[in-house]
């Protein structure tokens, strides 16, 4: 277990006032990942001056020339990762200390088969009340694709994938404005198994700052890209009552928008 590769890839922009506490449960993890690969999207803010009093050798930063999204600043940490796998974390969310030995656990159980994707659960809490929600989506199996081209799957946050999945479904779709773990979730399922772990080893942060959950536009948006991308395999795998509920939720999306 000790000689598994972990590169830990984590998108920022602006991130001053959480790039630290993010970071912070990066390192405290129980199983060390090999390296983190800090990716700047063009912040303006004092998100690199936050990052100059960490002096670990595990610690890589990127910094991209120009803004280009969350996605992109995904990939260009994986094509730069040294790693055999990949852990995701948002710059505003934290993990749990034992999130990836419990991973790295269960990876062993399926000895390492690269064609896995691990995935935990998430206290979601509100930072202005402190007050948790329960909100997450568990998906496992082998053949889960049917699954989710119904639904919304796993969060980056708790993902753990290998760079061969990645590298099969030609690294993350770049053009996603939301919905990117879902987009990213559905091409995986095409050739990995699921495997979910119900604890929650990651908080996923309710918080005030800008982010693209929030943004009704970017939601409807994404939600749109999404199902119209898959618009044929909805239909051959879930038949047309799950393709007409895609178009409804659709609908509704545009709707909330003001």
């Amino acid at each position: 277990m000790d000689q598994i590769k972990i590169s830990v890839v984590i998108p920022m922009y602006n991130r001053a006032k959480t790039i630290g506490y993010c970071l912070d449960s990066v390192l405290a993890q129980t199983y060390k990942p090999y390296e983190i690969i800090l990716v700047d999207d063009c912040s303006n803010d004092d998100t690199k001056k936050v990052l100059q009093k960490y002096n670990d050798p595990k610690i890589r930063y990127l910094e991209l020339k120009q803004r280009s999204g969350a996605q992109r600043a995904r990939n260009q940490g994986i094509l730069a990762a040294k790693g055999d796998w990949i852990a995701f974390q948002d710059s505003d969310d934290e993990w749990l200390p034992t999130k990836l030995e419990k991973q790295v656990q269960k990876l062993s159980e399926v000895n390492f088969d690269p064609l896995t994707v691990v995935h935990t659960n998430a206290i979601f809490r509100e930072t202005a009340t402190g007050r948790t929600l329960d909100n997450y989506i568990a998906v496992e199996g082998v053949n889960i694709y049917a699954t989710l081209l119904q639904r919304i799957g796993p969060m980056f946050q708790g993902m753990l994938v290998s760079v061969k999945a990645l590298q099969l479904i030609n690294y993350l779709d770049e053009r996603v404005p939301s919905y990117q773990e879902w987009d990213t979730s559905i091409r995986l399922a095409k050739h990995c198994r699921f495997i979910y772990i119900p604890e929650p080893l990651f908080i996923y942060h309710l918080h005030e700052g800008d982010t693209i959950s929030k943004n009704k536009q970017l939601d409807y948006e994404g939600y749109k890209y999404v199902v119209m991308k898959f618009e044929n395999e909805i239909k051959q795998y879930c038949g047309n009552a799950v393709w007409e509920e895609h178009l409804r939720a659709i609908e509704r999306r545009r709707a909330a928008i003001t």
